[in-house]
């Protein structure tokens, strides 16, 4: 599967509000961020809302990022490392930039998406299982492809399996992930049913609300860098 080289770009501006004050930067439409990585000193910046949104829907954590810190300076290759959202709101609140040695290898978690229809799931012969939802592997920079994908038009009955040694895979990757291990496969509805049945009777032992500790997510997180 070919790499996606289209270039991505965000400018983000140098950051002086730090700490639980990086909520005014918030209210004015910035996120507030950070870059560090190879050969660049730790960086505190600020990235619009709306251009950062649009940038990482369509690039994730696997594929580069040309960031200029200030208008006019010379982009730097990143990835975009971690992103922190608030635990109530769910709105955007922190971002990492991570800046890359091109000529280095990475490892890296890739996304595998299924692709096409599972003939066996269609009939309602059985229930389309995604065990493995990401592949470890050792790549380039450049060479990191978005997202590897897992062709399950093939699983036409119950008990069929893809596994990673079923994958298409570029030549310039490593996998880190053991080839044995599941990708996807067709399950009896017997044995969906089973586990679901499993499942509710511990929720039923569960504890009530409020005997044990407190639940999370009792307010949004702050950004303290």
């Amino acid at each position: 599967m070919a790499n996606d080289t289209k270039t991505y770009a965000l400018t983000a501006e140098p950051r002086e509000i730090t700490g639980k004050a990086s909520q005014k930067v918030r209210r004015q439409g910035l996120i507030p961020g950070v870059v560090y990585g190879h050969n660049v000193q730790s960086q505190s910046v600020q990235v619009p809302r709306k251009e950062f949104e649009q940038v990482y829907l369509r690039v994730g954590r696997t594929s580069l990022v040309d960031l200029s810190i200030g208008e006019g300076s010379s982009p730097r290759k990143v990835f975009i490392h971690e992103v922190q959202r608030s635990a109530v709101h769910h709105d955007l609140i922190h971002v990492d930039f991570v800046v890359v040695n091109l000529l280095e290898e990475m490892t890296v978690n890739v996304p595998i998406v299924l692709v096409g229809e599972a003939p066996a799931a269609e009939k309602g012969e059985g229930l389309l299982l995604h065990q493995t939802e990401y592949l470890v592997i050792k790549a380039l920079p450049m060479n990191i492809p978005p997202m590897i994908e897992a062709d399950i038009s093939g699983l036409d009955e119950v008990g069929k399996a893809i596994h990673v040694s079923d994958l298409t895979l570029p030549e310039n990757i490593t996998v880190m992930t053991p080839g044995e291990d599941m990708v996807a496969r067709i399950n009896e509805m017997r044995m969906v049913e089973e586990v679901e049945e499993a499942e509710a009777g511990e929720t039923a032992e569960a504890p009530e609300a409020g005997e044990e500790g407190e639940g999370e997510g009792a307010g949004d997180t702050e950004e303290e860098s």
